[in-house]
């Protein structure tokens, strides 16, 4: 294998971002510290990207396979092994469908660096707005942003995770959690009256082995 010519330091930074990618999901190319509006290079990122190879021989041989999307510049896993797949609670998975339609529409607004910052607030006022939700009590949404949080999906850049001022930004991993079809798919069945059944995602999200309610 490609990572038989590491030394120990380059196999010990492999098995840190190998646990990193089966914990978090997704990996971007930029992260934020916590009240500060500024991004900053990923290490993990980059040490991926320049080992790519070698992490992609790993993982397939252990069933996972190492995607990068090159357009948000987002690395995640997949697996073909259902034991794998990450199970959102109804709540959870609304608010990753509120998160793409939020990205989506301000992304075209963002900051000059091209980040999209939104409020807890902005989340549950989208889904009340679509009649997804009536309320989200402050416990199942503190729940669902420390989970979609975990999953390097947001970031929190200042409040506390179940305050509605709290202030986050959306990820471009948000484009691999939930294409736009299936944005559509649940918006059109919002829009008929259908009874909520979560949100079906996919890229890492399906892929990350978390017991829940409902999957994405």
């Amino acid at each position: 294998m490609l990572i038989d010519g590491y030394d120990g330091a380059t196999l010990d930074k492999i098995r840190e971002v190998c646990q990193e990618l089966f914990h978090r999901n997704y990996i971007t190319e930029y992260v934020f510290s916590p009240n500060e509006s500024l991004k900053k290079a990923n290490v993990s990122y980059s040490f991926i990207m320049s080992h790519y190879d070698a992490l992609e021989e790993l993982l397939d041989c252990s069933g996972w396979r190492l995607h990068h999307d090159e357009q948000v510049r987002v690395l995640y896993l997949t697996s073909d092994y259902t034991s794998a797949k990450v199970v959102l609670s109804k709540i959870e998975s609304y608010f990753l469908l509120a998160l793409r339609l939020l990205y989506d529409d301000r992304k075209s607004k963002a900051s000059a660096s091209g980040e999209v910052f939104i409020t807890a607030r902005d989340i549950v006022e989208q889904l009340t707005t679509l009649g997804a939700v009536d309320s989200v009590p402050k416990q199942d949404r503190e729940k669902a942003l420390r989970t979609l949080g975990g999953k390097n999906i947001i970031s929190r850049m200042a409040g506390k995770w179940g305050d509605m001022d709290a202030r986050l930004a959306i990820l471009p991993s948000v484009i691999c959690a939930i294409s736009s079809e299936k944005t559509s798919n649940v918006l059109d069945m919002l829009s008929e009256g259908a009874p909520g059944e979560g949100v079906p995602g996919e890229g890492a999200e399906e892929d990350a082995g978390e017991d829940g309610e409902d999957g994405i």
